[in-house]
């Protein structure tokens, strides 16, 4: 398994390249402050969602309606609410489910997703005592696949000293934890700070 992944290691790094090339193509001269790789659950998937200043702007002016605020005073307190009606904080800044601007369909990822789906279901060979650590190595590497990628193309240029890069995996209770631990990983101290200040905030 560790032979898959380090064969796979230098497809993803490309396929995350390629789809930057053409996400800056569609943001022209907006600035973008935030990048993530995303998988699932099983860790079958994985896609670059990234997002900028402007759009982030937009897509919290349109969640300023009387309507969404409304709404969100039946689960957040009044004073987060009443920032987010001010502009002073946004629910989406570190959301990528929310984000504008992703590697989209037919992108290398996706035949990136394709491969971990065929691997992961080698894995049923397994017997029943083992199934489950194979399964949890398996997606543990998955993860180290997605942080050695930033590391990679921080290094060289792909994504700017100024862009908080990390892990993130959709629906799951593990979330918050993998996405802590790939922040602290990639970025500096102050924008790890930044993060989790942001978390506080948004889990009330």
């Amino acid at each position: 398994m560790e032979q898959f992944f380090s064969a796979l290691q230098p497809t993803v790094e490309n396929a995350v390249r390629l789809a930057m090339e053409k996400i800056r193509r569609e943001i022209g001269q907006e600035h973008i402050y935030s990048a993530a790789l995303v998988t699932d659950s099983d860790c079958i998937t994985l896609f670059l969602a990234v997002n900028t200043e402007e759009a982030l702007a937009k897509r919290d002016e349109q969640g300023r309606t009387p309507e969404r605020l409304a709404e969100l005073r039946k689960y957040w307190p009044k004073e987060l609410v009443d920032q987010v009606a001010d502009g002073s904080f946004s629910l989406n800044r570190y959301l990528p489910d929310e984000w504008a601007y992703s590697d989209g369909s037919g992108s290398e990822l996706n035949l990136v997703s394709q491969q971990l789906y065929s691997q992961e279901e080698t894995l049923s060979d397994a017997d029943n005592d083992t199934y489950d650590e194979v399964h949890q190595r398996f997606q543990e590497l998955l993860l180290e696949t997605a942080a050695r990628t930033f590391e990679k193309l921080r290094a060289e240029g792909v994504f700017g000293q100024e862009v908080v890069c990390f892990v993130s995996m959709s629906d799951d209770e593990r979330t918050p934890e993998i996405e802590d631990a790939s922040v602290r990983r990639l970025n500096t101290p102050e924008q790890y700070v930044q993060f989790q200040s942001w978390v506080k905030s948004f889990n009330g």
